[in-house]
């Protein structure tokens, strides 16, 4: 990519329609962009079909022992279900991770720059983030508000260690999640502030290889 048409190019991507193969291949090349530009817009993740049949009265009453207990707790469950409640819990929480971010432009201007210099930083893995609906959005949580430091070191090391099936929510409850495993002055602290202080990446790397070995 010509990073110095970079304005030009995003424009003209806006433009016109493209599908995920070549958004896949295209973003792929910048190390910084998630899951090698898998696309986590709602456009590219069509709603879930309720398929499969009903359990057997032999399967539920495993179930209600097993997870629910009793069998209030396991209709309760179930008219959730059909209420659509989990649904629209997990739509809701899907979205916070993909609403806390920035566009290319935004991201530019908190970083008082230009897009050709954001994406270059992001082909190097410099700054980090993913797709959405054909556009590049980038986390909220890698920017510091700071004049000597706009944004967080150590995001190399880091965007290497996300597993591509993390989704941009789960990324943003870990990076602001207090972990006991980075503790500061004897307090758990979030990534985002472990960083912030200047420590080591190492913990957070060893955190998500954790996750990662579950």
């Amino acid at each position: 990519m010509d990073f110095a048409d970079a304005d030009d190019a995003v424009q003209v991507a806006r433009d016109r329609e493209l599908d995920s193969p070549r958004l896949d291949g295209a973003f792929r090349r910048l190390i910084g962009v998630h899951a090698g530009g898998h696309d986590f817009g709602p456009r590219h993740n069509p709603p879930r079909t309720q398929t499969g049949r009903d359990l057997t009265p032999d399967e539920e009453g495993v179930l209600i022992e097993a997870v629910f207990v009793t069998r209030e707790r396991y209709e309760a469950a179930k008219a959730a279900v059909a209420r659509g409640e989990l649904d629209a819990l997990e739509r809701r929480s899907w979205q916070r991770g993909l609403s806390a971010s920035l566009t290319l432009e935004q991201a530019a201007d908190w970083l008082d720059t230009g897009t050709g210099r954001v994406l270059t930083d992001l082909a190097f893995g410099d700054l980090f983030a993913f797709v959405c609906d054909d556009e590049l959005l980038f986390p909220t949580w890698q920017f510091i508000d700071d004049p000597d430091q706009s944004s967080l070191n150590y995001m190399t090391s880091l965007v290497g260690a996300f597993d591509d099936d993390m989704h941009p929510t789960s990324i943003l409850g870990f990076m602001t999640t207090p972990h006991s495993y980075t503790s500061i002055d004897g307090e758990p602290a979030t990534p985002v502030e472990w960083l912030t202080a200047g420590r080591d990446v190492k913990p957070l790397l060893e955190l998500l290889e954790t996750r990662r070995l579950r």
